[in-house]
């Protein structure tokens, strides 16, 4: 209805509240318990929610209304999720890369998975992903924590398109940043700028 929004997911529970006075507005009940890392996706008047330990997963709701919205606002739930990364929204569907390697690709509008396959070559064992992806020029980077950047096409198959590596053997946590054609990649001990020549 044109009022501005915060929306932020708690366990059990996601909040729709009034920005300038901090009142809740509306919510709706999730089966995501624990902590809820990923951030809220906007699209128009729809939040998409991930996260949720141990009981996780996602769901897509409309914004706005008043009160408890869980019955009319929930559009669909499902039990795919990520754990620690934001996905990223892309011509209408969801992208990320989970904690545990696994590529996902879900359409916004269903909440369908369309894949979900396992990054090659992952490197240490553990959790081997805990950035979000980015996006630039039609490809999504996906850094993961010893094994380098991934980059894969944002289209509905699954495929990497390249793999590229620093001479750095500490952990890559941190999401890139993209700007002026270059990435900005952050290790536990530097961090890095690249950029054509």
């Amino acid at each position: 209805d044109g009022q501005a929004e915060l929306v932020i997911g708690v366990p059990g529970e996601i909040w729709g509240l009034n920005p300038d006075t901090g009142k809740l507005a509306w919510y709706a009940s999730t089966t995501l318990t624990g902590n809820i890392c990923p951030s809220p996706i906007f699209q128009k008047e729809t939040v998409f929610m991930f996260g949720g330990y141990r009981s996780y997963g996602s769901l897509a709701i409309r914004a706005g209304g008043r009160g408890d919205v869980t019955d009319s606002h929930v559009t669909w739930i499902s039990r795919t999720s990520s754990y620690v990364a934001t996905p990223l929204l892309h011509d209408d569907r969801l992208y990320w890369v989970d904690d545990r390697g696994q590529a996902h690709c879900m359409d916004a509008q269903t909440g369908e998975d369309i894949y979900r396959e396992r990054l090659p070559d992952l490197q240490g064992g553990g959790r081997p992903v805990y950035a979000s992806p980015v996006i630039a020029d039609g490809n999504l980077y996906v850094v993961s924590r010893r094994s380098g950047t991934y980059i894969l096409p944002a289209q509905p198959e699954f495929r990497v398109v390249a793999q590229n590596q620093l001479d750095d053997d500490s952990d890559f946590n941190g999401t890139p940043a993209i700007g002026n054609g270059q990435i900005f990649l952050r290790s536990n001990q530097a961090v890095y700028c690249l950029s054509a020549k």
